[in-house]
């Protein structure tokens, strides 16, 4: 069988298997995933929480507007950010409010929990982000360096570090001690980033439709492609590293292979820009948003 057919088969087996929900009324912002829940926020206003079999656990009306970001971690905590500048805290099961985080002075369309769920890290459009205790939920400090809106924030799996991607065409990498080492390879705004289970590397993706692959110890990239027509809003690598998946403006989520960046499936299903995605604790579904607030979750294995 040709490298050509055994892709659109795999493409044909994937997309019979799906679970759609209308999870939003207009775009899906943003979702994140911990264990065997994922959750969603929108330009509704809201904060939902479903399993991975697609059924409703929790709702919350979160924000006055529309919620940019949201981050769920292990030890029970959802984290989401909205237009009014504000990052609030819940607690699961229940849905209640435990804290509200204030300092920052614009939009906050980044989030996201350290790999123990200890420290939350917010990233906004006046170019700042914020480091957060996530015990008492002190701020730990700021960090600035960026030219530009903070997109996307990811902490390592296996180091203290986290990187984030910017307006300024630019990913970071950040470090302990608050410094940082700029990465430069995108010709235009990057929107997401994923770091391997392992750690080693790293990837980000962008409005120029570039996937980067980069090595976090030398802070080198090591492979570079084209992986839509339009922009790629965002990334994400499976759990056992082999596989990277993506999404953008043209609709279609498309499955590399993680060390050749060879192109094994692609997902057909939504009818808007895709939004965001996830893989699953196991690797076996991948779940993604789109602006028209729609969720699907593939069953891939």
């Amino acid at each position: 069988m040709g490298a050509g057919i055994l892709i659109l088969l795999i493409s044909f087996l994937f997309s019979l298997s799906q679970t759609v929900i209308e999870a939003h009324r207009g775009a899906v912002r943003d979702l994140d995933l911990a264990g065997k829940f994922f959750v969603t926020c929108g330009d509704d206003g809201y904060i939902r929480v479903w399993n991975l079999s697609g059924r409703k656990i929790l709702e919350i009306k979160s924000h006055r507007g529309k919620v940019l970001s949201v981050a769920i971690n292990r030890r029970g905590f959802i984290a989401s950010a909205g237009d009014d500048m504000s990052i609030r805290i819940w607690r699961l099961p229940t849905g209640k409010l435990v804290k509200i985080l204030k300092g920052h002075e614009e939009y906050i369309r980044a989030l996201a929990f350290s790999r123990y769920g200890k420290k939350l890290a917010s990233g906004d459009d006046l170019w700042e982000i914020r480091l957060w205790d996530a015990q008492d939920w002190k701020l730990i400090r700021k960090l600035e360096g960026h030219g530009g809106w903070i997109f996307s924030i990811a902490f390592s799996p296996t180091q203290d570090i986290f990187a984030s991607a910017s307006k300024d065409n630019t990913v970071r990498l950040w470090y302990p001690d608050g410094s940082s080492v700029v990465l430069e390879g995108h010709t235009d705004y990057v929107y997401d980033l994923s770091f391997s289970p392992d750690g080693k590397r790293l990837v980000s993706v962008g409005n120029d439709g570039y996937l980067i692959v980069w090595d976090v110890t030398t802070q080198q990239g090591l492979l570079k492609l084209k992986a839509h027509e339009g922009a790629v809003y965002t990334v994400h690598y499976s759990p056992r590293g082999d596989l990277i998946a993506t999404g953008g403006f043209d609709s279609v989520i498309k499955l590399w292979d993680a060390k050749t960046l060879s192109l094994v499936g692609t997902l057909k299903g939504h009818k808007g820009t895709v939004t965001k995605l996830r893989f699953s604790p196991d690797g076996r579904k991948l779940v993604s948003g789109d602006d028209r607030g729609r969720v699907i979750i593939w069953n891939l294995r």
